[in-house]
């Protein structure tokens, strides 16, 4: 991340990870990795990969803002585990944007322009 943002010149400010799937758990185990904050954080359909270092990690990020999206319908990482990773983020100073899609183990329209929205507020 570091290479990248000196390559590309840009502050960690102006960065939002993302990530689908196991991408999502990707990007958030970054951001919390991250030596100076990102702009935020948008998790598709993801999962909590490491609850006690994870929880650690974020009493040095709190208010990191998080835009979580998970298919009701999602039976590869099923919808009940998806507020396991809300609360997690929540309960150690997240500022977490939850929505529940419409659809299974996907990303569709309404991803999409909940995306742009959360990416116009950090922006």
């Amino acid at each position: 991340l570091q290479t990248l943002r000196r390559r590309a010149g840009v502050a960690p400010s102006q960065i939002c990870l993302a990530g689908f799937s196991q991408g999502a758990m990707v990007a958030v185990d970054l951001a919390l990795d991250a030596p100076e904050p990102c702009a935020g954080v948008v998790a598709l359909s993801g999962f909590v990969m490491c609850v006690e270092d994870w929880a650690r990690k974020l009493q040095g990020k709190k208010g990191l803002r998080v835009l979580q999206l998970h298919g009701l319908e999602d039976r590869t990482i099923p919808y009940y585990t998806a507020p396991w990773l809300r609360d997690l983020l929540q309960t150690n100073g997240a500022r977490v944007t939850f929505l529940p899609q419409a659809c299974s183990h996907e990303c569709g329209p309404a991803s999409a322009s909940a995306i742009l929205a959360f990416l116009a507020g950090l922006f």
